[in-house]
């Protein structure tokens, strides 16, 4: 068996960016067509693993965005309403 790319990657976390990059690399590897089959499930099941990693970290990327969102806007006193009302009114119109 060859041991080329199938050895395990270096312990310690991986940046998102390193896990796309390791699972784009099995991607390739697998549509070459010269794994054995005991390699090819190998890389499947490391791509299966970095897909889920993936998925949680970007999971928890979204949610970080929708709490700094969510603190811009009370930081910011909710001016988004008083733009649409002002957006509505129009220049010439009073506010009452």
């Amino acid at each position: 068996m060859k041991s080329k790319d199938t050895a395990t990657p270096p312990a310690g976390p991986a940046s998102f960016e390193q896990m796309m990059s390791r699972l784009e690399g099995l991607v390739a590897r697998m549509e070459g067509g010269n794994l054995s089959l005991e390699e090819s499930i190998q890389a499947f099941e490391e791509g299966i693993k970095l897909v889920k990693q993936c998925t949680s970290v970007l999971g928890e990327a979204e949610k970080r965005i929708q709490q700094l969102t969510e603190e811009g806007a009370k930081t910011m006193g909710g001016t988004d309403e008083v733009t649409a009302n002002e957006e509505e009114r129009g220049d010439d119109e009073l506010p009452f």
